[in-house]
């Protein structure tokens, strides 16, 4: 039997939409990793009042993007029709194609490795290669974070449109750690420094513990996604790392081209 964490604080659901408050449930749902769970589980996850989690799950259901077992509640069929479309997307792709690189990448330095790409101003993990066993690292595949709090997310930035640096500098830069940049020309000058040496480095910035290193994947001169190493409570990144993780994004970009 699987029991979701709590996620967000229950309260008035007054000014949600009634997609958000189908989107809470089917990432609640989703977090399941394919078990049923049941309604007050899923309700304490979404942050939702149990009457509104009941109401969303009957509605979906009705869609056949949920499913039900008794009592306990799944995603439903509907769901391998919209996988099959996603197959043919861009970001499906990306990740195929990149798929024995990072395999790779991963067996070289049996470090964590990630493969994301931006999605406005959010880095969008397509991929993550991990050890059994290993320290975990508190992201996962189809997870977003902010991109400036994170090496693959800087990378993906430094490379994007004034418009989207400009939107990110409007904003105050989060704080998560002792390590976090908060100061915009400190950040400014990281991307300088990414483009030109096209490494991109996070340094207990995302939280304590970490460091990383990230590059770019580039097509016809357009970065279209980033590849990092991560690892956690070591001294240093690896002194090989940075060169790794730059052949890897060379290798991932010249599949694509």
């Amino acid at each position: 039997m699987t029991t979701l964490s709590a996620g967000r604080a229950i309260h008035s659901d007054e000014n949600l939409s009634s997609i958000a408050k189908a989107a809470r449930v089917l990432r609640s749902l989703a977090e399941a990793g394919g078990s049923d769970v049941g309604v007050t589980s899923v309700a304490l996850h979404a942050g939702l009042p149990k009457s509104t989690t009941h109401r969303v799950l009957a509605e979906l259901m009705a869609e056949g993007l949920v499913g039900r077992n008794g009592q306990r509640y799944c995603l439903g069929h509907a769901w391998f029709e919209l996988q099959s479309a996603l197959s043919s997307s861009e970001w499906v792709r990306l990740v195929e194609q990149a798929r024995q690189p990072l395999a790779r990448l991963f067996e070289r330095t049996n470090a964590t490795i990630h493969f994301g790409v931006l999605d406005e101003e959010e880095v969008l993990y397509l991929e993550k290669l991990t050890a059994r066993g290993g320290t975990v690292v508190p992201t996962r595949v189809g997870g977003t974070m902010p991109a400036v709090r994170t090496a693959l997310g800087k990378c993906l930035l430094a490379y994007s449109s004034v418009d989207v640096i400009r939107s990110v500098m409007s904003k105050p830069l989060p704080q998560v750690s002792r390590g976090s940049i908060v100061l915009p020309r400190v950040l400014l000058q990281q991307f300088a420094d990414i483009r030109r040496t096209g490494l991109s480095y996070d340094v207990h910035e995302s939280q304590p513990g970490v460091l990383c290193v990230a590059a770019p994947v580039a097509v016809d001169d357009r970065v279209v996604a980033a590849v990092s190493i991560t690892r956690v409570y070591a001294r240093a990144l690896a002194p090989t790392d940075a060169r790794d993780v730059l052949r890897t994004a060379q290798e991932i970009s010249e599949w694509l081209a």
